[in-house]
């Protein structure tokens, strides 16, 4: 006996109303939470969306504003001017000649200087030969502004004029140094460049590093992302045409990542040369950090907005190493990160170009898609990201924004354990109305069971008093009454029972309607080996709708009941019949080797009874049926008005291969015109689209023609 079974009929109210109060609660709890739980996160999606728009709108205006700053210079009088004397001093430089003390100096900067910085800064075992200028001019100026320079590396471009330059160079040096430098640091670049537009050189920069008078056609630095962008500018020179060129790893600046930007500048309708700027990362990255002001620009503990390029790799910082670099370092090396690339992180730091990013969203959005979902980042933390692409100047980026779903998640945990502690004070409540309840409701349930066990010990004249007019006396008379009549309520009862199972049996299979009244729900089997035949019929339904109404249908189920003969005969389980259109299954309900032979025999006997009846009636009738072999699924749909039937990609197809025939002819499936041992009398007819918009070759018989007697 269970539990229950010991139990009073007021401990089982009590039990009975505590679970359904329970219930109750936490159905209304879980709902509750679920919907603040999608409501937050839509919240959190349409913020991330918001921000991402915003950071998108804020890069365009970064560089829009870029671009309008270098059309301006391009046309600006003191740039055209300049242009013009550097390239005249360069020219006259190369006339002089490089001491041997000098070149041995210049090599010692290199070697104690740019080499140690730049090996610390991106590993490897960088070699001085590999950078030191072998031109005259490069040499002669990186001697005079670079190792003879007075100021600290970082601090050379304050040097105005070179001690032991005393030519031409020095003279216009001195007189634009200033104002170019001033205009860098006024516009936040890095630094500024002209260039020769005919060898490349760069004749002139503010900051004076190792590209310096070097050639970006053939020196040290050609292959650079600088030199892909001069060269591009040199090959077009159009005017007022400003390029851009994507972040990389720039090594006169000792690994920093750098983007570059150029015009060519026009003297009236000669080419003065060409102007380049290099842009730095820290303008960009305070865009996408809203200046490291995180929680104020709506992104909370651990929101972020960043860009990746279609290298995979970042073009702005992430913000947990601006945070707490040793931390984000740690959840690097957690996730198996490269031991030499977590140090270029660590020594640049910064991750631009250093820091990869992989994963569905950035792959998505290069692909040039939007929108939103659940990944894990490259930290290896599960966010809530946005993606979109951003083209921006001809640089292919992909800009995202994250949130990371630990902390979108707090809120709902702080309202989940609220409700928890709501619903144990409401259950407490709820327990002790209970039992008052219980104990009110259970004394006239004592009284009509006291009646039932007089009933099942055999006595007749049972009779229950319950003196109220509620429910319980209702129940009482209705128990009194329930005695008279068991008997007569009982055979009502079978005879219901018998009516439902005949027309169970009649409606389903045998099989499928045992298992209905057996008390399975949803009914639904996957039967592999099975053909699926489908027919349409022509002739039938344009005549009879001229027809006396009692004839067309007494015609039809003569049809119907001929064809259902011929489907039991051969083995064949018909699904249904939908007007003119019959559909049947061999080696569904009985399972059959020869499931494809007795469906052609079928079949063959469809297109003879068809015949038959035409002729009987005077009928031009056609049949078209198609064939096919392979799994279905099978089961009852529906609920008040169910019926059996079947469906997957063999019913479709057999569908289609009955469409593509022609009247009178009946056309199978490649696949079953394989296992049919007598061929004869099919023949190739056509190809029937299927999944994939792959084809496949169908074989039809020849059409069979009636022809109706003339009067």
């Amino acid at each position: 006996m269970s539990f229950s079974g010991h139990l009073s009929i007021r401990s089982k109210l009590v039990i009975l109303l505590l679970l359904a109060s329970f219930v109750s609660i936490a159905v209304v709890g879980y709902q509750g939470f679920r919907s603040a739980r999608d409501a937050l996160n839509e919240a959190v999606y349409k913020e991330l969306t918001t921000l991402r728009a915003a950071k998108t709108q804020q890069v365009n205006a970064y560089f829009s504003d870029i671009h309008d700053q270098v059309l301006a210079l391009a046309e600006n009088r003191t740039i055209i001017e300049a242009l013009n004397e550097f390239r005249t001093a360069y020219h006259l430089v190369e006339r002089e000649s490089v001491s041997e003390p000098q070149k041995q100096q210049l090599a010692e900067y290199y070697r104690k200087e740019f080499i140690p910085r730049l090996k610390d800064r991106m590993g490897g075992e960088p070699e001085v030969k590999h950078y030191l200028p072998d031109d005259t001019a490069a040499a002669w100026l990186q001697y005079h502004y670079i190792a003879a320079n007075p100021n600290e590396v970082g601090s050379k471009d304050a040097l105005m004029r070179a001690p032991g330059d005393n030519g031409y160079y020095a003279q216009v040096h001195e007189r634009y140094h200033e104002s170019l430098r001033s205009l860098i640091k006024k516009f936040g670049y890095y630094d500024l460049f002209l260039i020769d537009p005919e060898s490349g050189n760069i004749i002139y920069s503010v900051f004076k590093e190792t590209d310096f008078a070097t050639s970006l056609l053939k020196g040290p630095y050609a292959s650079s992302n600088f030199a892909a962008l001069a060269k591009e500018v040199m090959r077009t020179k159009e005017r007022g045409r400003v390029r851009f060129q994507d972040y990389d790893i720039y090594t006169p600046s000792y690994g920093a990542p750098a983007a570059f930007v150029a015009v060519t500048v026009f003297d009236g309708k000669d080419i003065a040369g060409i102007l380049a700027l290099q842009v730095p990362s820290d303008e960009l990255n305070n865009v996408m950090t809203s200046n490291q002001e995180w929680k104020s620009s709506g992104m909370g503990e651990t929101g972020e907005v960043y860009l990746v390029g279609r290298n995979h790799l970042m073009r702005s910082d992430s913000r947990f190493l601006l945070q707490d670099q040793e931390h984000y370092l740690q959840l690097l090396r957690g996730i198996g990160m490269p031991a030499d690339e977590i140090r270029r992180i660590e020594k640049n730091s910064t991750t631009i170009l250093f820091q990869p990013v992989h994963g569905e969203t950035v792959d998505l959005a290069l692909s040039g898609k939007t929108g939103t979902k659940k990944v894990v980042d490259y930290r290896g933390v599960p966010v809530m990201s946005t993606y979109a692409p951003l083209r921006v100047h001809g640089m292919d980026w992909v800009i995202l924004s994250e949130m990371d779903v630990a902390e979108i998640k707090q809120p709902i945990d702080h309202f989940r354990r609220h409700v928890i502690v709501s619903a144990t004070i409401l259950g407490v409540i709820i327990t002790l109305l209970a039992l008052l309840l219980a104990s009110y409701i259970s004394r006239p349930i004592h009284a009509l069971v006291a009646g039932m066990r007089r009933v099942g010990a055999g006595e007749s004249d049972v009779r229950v008093n319950i003196d109220s007019r509620d429910e319980f006396g209702e129940l009482a008379t209705s128990f009194n009454t329930m005695v008279d009549g068991i008997r007569q309520q009982k055979q009502i009862i079978e005879d219901k029972e018998q009516e439902n199972a005949l027309l169970l049996h009649n409606i389903l299979p045998e099989s499928v309607a045992e298992r209905m009244r057996a008390g399975e729900e949803q009914i639904v089997d996957r039967i592999p080996n099975v053909s699926v035949i489908i027919t349409i019929l022509t002739g039938l339904s344009s005549q009879s709708e001229d027809e006396n109404p009692e004839y067309s249908i007494a015609r039809l189920n003569h049809m119907i009941t001929e064809l259902d003969e011929s489907a039991a005969a051969h083995g064949v389980d018909k699904i249904k019949s939908v007007g003119d259109d019959y559909i049947a299954a061999c080696g569904l309900l009985t399972p059959r080797l020869d499931h494809g032979k007795r469906a052609l025999e079928f079949a063959r006997e469809m297109m003879a009874i068809v015949q038959h009846i035409g002729q009987e009636y005077e009928m031009n009738l056609e049949m078209r049926i198609g064939i096919h072999s392979g799994t279905v699924l099978a089961g009852v749909v529906g609920r008040h008005r169910f019926t059996y039937d079947i469906w997957g990609s063999t019913v479709d197809l057999a569908s289609e291969i009955c469409f593509a025939a022609t009247p009178g002819s009946i056309c199978i499936s490649e696949q079953l015109y394989t296992q049919l041992h007598d061929k004869e009398g099919f023949s190739k007819d056509g190809q029937v689209r299927i999944d994939g918009g792959k084809t496949m070759q169908i074989w039809c018989s020849n059409p069979v023609r009636q022809e109706l007697p003339r009067a």
